[in-house]
């Protein structure tokens, strides 16, 4: 579990996500942990082109290179050794023996992006399931219920009963009923674990490599 406020390693894996779509999901990870997360710093991790890939093996990798807190958000589907077929293929998942998590946004694509509104939603979709694995790096927990935040979305913590859904219904109705404030159980855990500060100074270096 990380301690105190830190900065946030945001690896780009593929070329899939633009340079764009990327600091707007950063900004919005700032936004989320303000007072927690002091700085993120962007930057690409050059790989073959793969369909899928081991997310353990990703998490392993991205600590090797980056180390610390880190988020890697690849275009490639990530894959466990779950037996069970329907849980073999995630949309992010955390590494608990350190502090690096990995996000696909192979099942958060809409069918198309041809206007603003599919480019924003996917953005949105690609920063809630962020700030669930950035979350797990703060010890947050899973909610299998769905629960609400003060704003009345679902804290992006929300789970929810995977099994009773289809991937691209469990996107709609959870991904998409999350939003980008913590319920008060989730609040009241950073607070207690970290503090709490109403201001971050935001920054958010640009250090991308193509």
């Amino acid at each position: 579990m990380l301690k105190g406020a830190s900065k946030l390693n945001l690896v780009r894996i593929g070329s899939y996500i633009t340079y764009g779509s990327l600091k707007k999901i950063g900004a919005g990870i700032l936004d989320s942990f303000r007072g927690m997360i002091d700085e993120i710093e962007l930057a690409h991790h050059d790989s073959p082109v793969v369909e899928s890939i081991d997310a353990l093996l990703l998490t392993m990798i991205l600590d090797q290179e980056y180390g610390g807190h880190t988020l890697g958000i690849t275009d490639a589907d990530l894959k466990t050794e779950d037996d069970d077929e329907f849980y073999n293929s995630i949309l992010g998942g955390k590494n608990p023996k350190n502090n690096v998590a990995v996000v696909s946004t192979n099942k958060l694509t809409p069918l198309n992006i041809d206007t603003d509104k599919e480019y924003e939603l996917f953005v949105g979709r690609t920063l809630k399931v962020s700030l669930h694995e950035v979350g797990h790096n703060f010890g947050l927990t899973d909610h299998a219920s769905y629960r609400p935040a003060g704003d009345g979305s679902l804290c992006p913590m929300s789970r929810g009963e995977f099994n009773k859904f289809g991937y691209r219904g469990y996107v709609k109705a959870i991904v998409d009923g999350r939003g980008a404030t913590f319920c008060n159980e989730c609040i009241g855990f950073l607070e207690n674990i970290y503090g709490h500060s109403d201001s971050s100074r935001q920054i958010l270096k640009d250090a991308l490599v193509a």
